[in-house]
């Protein structure tokens, strides 16, 4: 009877979690196909990128610390996106602003009272790929945490994405062991797989 419950349980979970991630799965399949296919004609796009640049008059108050002095200078600008690669001097302060499928390289001059703004912008498929690695990391300071609110729960989906597809593994691998003797091709497809996998860590590692 217990069996039979947990069987049943692990139905149900298996079909709503599929169904919870089902539009993440297909995102990051399309995405991950564009990254390994670079070569895309259909796909391009670097090569369509729109560039812009605009130059606004702004005001620093003074008596703010870096940290201040860049959140008020988005807040005048009315944008937002993940800080990094921020550049502190004397009479400026250079800084990127990025979100999926957009960079916004700013430099703002406190003697001149402007603020440069150079933005990338691209298609829907250079923000597919974008999204697919996007976590806020930056490479040059590993020790950065995310700093723009949507990008903690763009982390904390795909952390939720992960458990869910390592659950979905489990939960099939249980499904197709209680009908196993039906699906005898299923040792084949299981013992492939793992040889698969662990020759890619092997290789890995050396």
């Amino acid at each position: 009877m217990l069996l039979k419950k947990i069987t049943y349980t692990n139905r149900r979970l298996h079909i709503h979690i599929g169904l919870l991630l089902v539009l993440f799965i297909w995102l990051f399949s399309i995405s991950g196909l564009l990254l390994n296919h670079g070569d895309w004609k259909f796909a391009s796009f670097w090569e369509q990128r729109k560039q812009t640049k605009t130059i606004t008059s702004i005001h620093i108050p003074s008596g703010l610390d870096s940290t201040q002095i860049i959140k008020n200078i988005l807040l005048q600008l009315n944008i937002s996106g993940e800080v990094n690669n921020v550049k502190m001097n004397a009479d400026s302060v250079d800084f990127s602003v990025s979100y999926p499928g957009h960079v916004n390289n700013i430099h703002t001059d406190y003697k001149k009272s402007i603020c440069v703004q150079n933005k990338l912008s691209y298609n829907i498929w250079g923000k597919l790929r974008t999204l697919h690695t996007f976590n806020g990391a930056n490479k040059n300071n590993p020790s950065t945490t995310p700093n723009w609110l949507l990008t903690r729960v763009w982390r904390f989906s795909m952390d939720g994405v992960a458990i869910g597809l390592i659950f979905l593994s489990v939960s099939s691998w249980i499904m197709w062991y209680k009908i196993r003797k039906e699906y005898a091709w299923g040792y084949f497809a299981l013992l492939v797989g793992f040889l698969t996998a662990i020759y890619f860590v092997i290789l890995l590692r050396s």
